[in-house]
């Protein structure tokens, strides 16, 4: 003999497998995206023996052969690039800056750049480069 208890079905929905799925696919989202940002200049850096683990930087700056200059993937100029790592270092005093600089380019562009993330009060700035 069944009770009534036996007898009823379940009606909910169970969403645990559903839970796991978005998960999964956050996680392939947000590894998808680190490796795109990476890509918005092509640069040949130098190349370096030491190899130096640190901290991805939160701003990256980039150089390009024909002067082109980006920040993170926007292109500005310099002065533009200026006032807009002030703001950022303003929010946070300890911004840190990675500069990718084409390895061809005279030493006089690179350090134009230099010289205007140090005045907008950049006191960390890591210079790319390939490991060999």
């Amino acid at each position: 003999m069944r009770t009534d208890d036996e007898q009823t079905l379940v009606s909910g929905i169970n969403i645990t497998p559903l839970v796991d799925i978005t998960l999964v696919l956050l996680i392939i989202f947000m590894v998808t995206a680190t490796f795109v940002s990476e890509r918005a200049m092509e640069v040949n850096l130098p190349k370096s023996a030491a190899k130096e683990d640190s901290p991805t930087p939160a701003l990256t700056v980039t150089l390009g052969k024909d002067g082109a200059l980006k920040l993170m993937k926007k292109s500005v100029t310099l002065a533009e690039l200026t006032s807009m790592i002030a703001a950022e270092v303003k929010q946070s005093p300890d911004e840190k800056v990675l500069l990718k600089a084409e390895k061809d380019l005279p030493y006089y562009k690179v350090a134009e750049v230099l010289e205007a993330i140090k005045l907008a009060g950049v006191k960390k700035v890591a210079l790319a480069m390939e490991r060999k």
